[in-house]
């Protein structure tokens, strides 16, 4: 009884020093693209490939089951931005091709995004990006005052544009007006490059050559030809090089931390989109499915003054939760249609309502999947096979003992949850950049309510 009081305490405190003018935040989301959770020492990961974000990590609220709400970049990210699952924004497709972006979906206008609520705030608002997917004519740009988007490009210009936008930074802190920036990282995306300073760390007999010839060149084809499959050597070179990438993403991370202006009273969080596969579940990369080397990702949450730092939380969240914790954190107006939840409770030592989590991905007709994550169990439905699996992820954190038929009440209760929210119509639909879509892709988007 004593600790709900002092957590309630601690909230209605909060809330007054919002309400006489108390300082707002700096508010920092570096998000590292394709960053597997189990890729990070403070996740468990055995290799030291992230030191810059594990130092982080002590310093930290660590959610240890956080989940994306789709397993591909565009879905994510605009959920991320939107604070609604991927079928309530209805921005699920784009097609790429020859290192370029063919077609994708708009966000509509009508949506009221994280930057433009805290713009709205009183923050200035900064987004580099290395993935195109990022660009403004696709809607994402939404409330940020100084944007800035590179065609699929490694971390060198995201830091350049970061060091050009330092001096405003600077500015904003000496006035005592906040900032927030998202940065969004690409290294850890196939294709993989040999880094000369990370590379070598991680297995010094991988060549340049190699990299080029395994990780770049050919690498998509060899993914579709199944090739890793089959020369399993190959499948580790592949692994090393994502490595020496993730190395290089984390060394930019440190760099960036070291630059900021006032980090100690800042609010910084490290995220990833989505994983990636590497031969789980008879899958190379990422979209295709929804099992946890995509799904899950990490999630550190550093608050000023490193409060509540070494806390790690089992609860699962989802990065839908993001917008609705910062938007509260900054005293910010939430729009009504939010489905993600504040989770600052969990790191003041309470709870949040007990509920479901939700993702899905389609990349094309033969990988439709929806997932429902509950407290303990995940449901997943993979829409074009008519297949359910449900997996215990307190004893199976890696999906790998399908338990459906020893819980089939379970099941069937997830199954009229899941089948619920995946029939919604976007809230407002999305318009479409690029090249016209295929008839049947229209169509098939069409009965699925995202057009």
């Amino acid at each position: 009884m004593k600790h709900r009081a002092g957590f309630l305490f601690l909230l209605i405190l909060f809330a007054l020093c919002l309400g006489c003018g108390a300082k707002k935040p700096n508010i920092v989301i570096v998000l590292i693209d394709t960053l597997r959770a189990d890729e990070v020492g403070a996740y468990g990961c055995p290799r030291r490939v992230t030191p810059n974000l594990d130092a982080l990590a002590q310093k930290s609220v660590v959610f240890k089951n956080a989940q994306a709400p789709a397993s591909w970049t565009v879905p994510s990210v605009t959920s991320l931005f939107t604070g609604v699952y991927p079928w309530s924004h209805g921005v699920i497709y784009a097609e790429v091709g020859n290192g370029n972006i063919k077609s994708q979906q708009k966000l509509s206008e009508k949506f009221v995004t994280l930057a433009e609520t805290l713009h709205r705030t009183g923050y200035t608002t900064f987004c580099i990006s290395a993935n195109y997917h990022l660009h403004p004519q696709y809607g994402l740009a939404q409330g940020f005052d100084y944007d800035k988007v590179f065609l699929f490009t490694d971390r060198e210009p995201v830091d350049r544009q970061f060091a050009l936008w330092l001096p405003e930074m600077q500015r904003l802190q000496q006035r005592g007006a906040p900032y927030f920036l998202y940065v969004h990282y690409f290294d850890p995306h196939a294709p993989y490059k040999y880094h000369d300073d990370f590379t070598p760390l991680v297995n010094p007999r991988i060549t340049p050559k190699e990299a080029a010839d395994w990780g770049s060149v050919d690498y998509n084809n060899s993914i579709h030809n199944g090739i890793y499959y089959d020369q399993p050597d190959k499948m580790g070179l592949i692994r090393d090089l994502y490595d020496g990438e993730v190395m290089a993403a984390d060394d930019s991370l440190g760099k960036l931390l070291k630059g900021l202006p006032d980090l100690d009273d800042s609010l910084v969080i490290v995220i990833a989109d989505h994983g990636e596969a590497f031969g789980d579940h008879h899958n190379l990369s990422h979209g295709l499915d929804l099992y946890s080397e995509t799904l899950r990702v990490p999630l550190v949450v550093k608050l000023p003054k490193n409060a509540h730092a070494g806390s790690f939380i089992d609860t699962p969240v989802s990065l839908i939760d993001l917008y609705p914790t910062l938007a509260a954190l900054a005293g910010a107006v939430l729009p009504k249609y939010l489905e993600g939840a504040d989770i600052a409770p969990l790191w003041l030592g309470g709870k949040t309502a007990q509920r479901m989590l939700f993702g899905m991905t389609q990349r094309d007709a033969a990988h439709i999947w929806y997932a429902a994550v509950g407290p303990r169990f995940k449901l997943l439905f993979h829409d074009s096979a008519n297949r359910y699996e449900l997996y215990d992820m307190r004893l199976d954190l890696r999906e790998q003992n399908n338990v459906i038929k020893t819980n089939m009440d379970l099941a069937r209760d997830y199954r009229r949850i899941l089948s619920g929210e995946r029939r919604r119509n976007p809230l407002f639909n999305p318009g479409v950049v690029g090249a016209p879509m295929s008839d049947e892709l229209r169509s098939t988007l069409h009965q699925l309510g995202y057009l």
